[in-house]
């Protein structure tokens, strides 16, 4: 498989230790602005289907903010219950202002 880049956001509208919902095809997309580098995972909890870029950003983890459990945010990790089950996680790459993630094609 090979990955594809899309232009997913402008990296000066996303705010350092913030998060943007975004869709790539078929794929909801958590990005996030951790000090100036940007990280992509899945966009919803594994545990209760709300929008992980809504969430509370907290160091590296971000805090569903259905449930508060967390995920670390540069690898999609599942780290505090209720969620258990990882979210998956995407390269990025910023070309100027623009923040391109990677899907698998």
């Amino acid at each position: 498989m090979s990955v594809e880049f899309h232009r997913a956001a402008a990296a000066s509208k996303i705010a350092p230790d913030t998060g943007l919902h975004v869709t790539i095809g078929e794929h909801e997309i958590a990005l996030f602005n951790l000090g100036g580098e940007f990280y992509a995972i899945g966009g919803i909890c594994t545990h209760g289907a709300a929008r992980l870029a809504e969430g509370y950003v907290e160091g590296e983890l971000i805090e569903c903010p259905q449930h508060a459990g967390t995920f670390e945010i540069k690898t999609g990790r599942a780290v505090d219950a209720p969620c258990t089950v990882d979210v998956p996680h995407y390269p990025v790459k910023v070309e100027g202002d623009a923040v391109l993630i990677g899907i698998e094609s």
